[in-house]
């Protein structure tokens, strides 16, 4: 027993109408792959093998399924594909090239080498100040020990 508390995370959102789950083909495709039964080259060694699924079954998604089925039982897949590229064509900057996006890369490298240039300088700074400040306090300890 599952309660809704229980069931397994989902991924996170890649946007708020996208997700990883939206893509992913590969769970109904082996589902509808798993239903296929290997077509018979003669009419009789049909006796051992299952019924072949009804039109119900083949839209609901159970039954056994043969060639001439795949086509209406994979539209749950050709819908998800059509979706998923859809949002994806409304993701921010899509319409960028690849020469506009390495530029960008390249500009954001090198305001991250002044940024760390800076906080090295800060960390300098803030040693020497830390420096100074232990020789004065010891300067002026030893003046105290030297007057009493």
């Amino acid at each position: 027993m599952t309660t809704p508390s229980q069931s397994t995370p989902q991924p996170p959102s890649i946007t708020d109408k996208l997700s990883p789950d939206s893509i992913d083909t590969l769970p109904v495709l082996s589902a509808l792959l798993s239903r296929l039964q290997p077509s018979s080259t003669t009419s009789t060694s049909t006796a051992g093998s299952p019924p072949a699924a009804s039109p119900s079954q083949v839209a609901s998604g159970t039954g056994a399924l043969t060639i001439k089925d795949i086509p209406i039982a994979s539209d749950e897949i050709k819908h998800k594909l059509q979706k998923a590229r859809a949002q994806v064509k409304e993701l921010p900057d899509i319409d960028r090239s690849i020469s506009e996006q390495e530029l960008e890369i390249r500009e954001l490298e090198e305001k991250i080498a002044k940024q760390r240039e800076v906080l090295e300088s800060l960390r300098d700074v803030g040693v020497a100040t830390r420096r100074d400040r232990e020789m004065g306090e010891r300067t002026s300890g030893a003046d105290v020990m030297e007057t009493t």
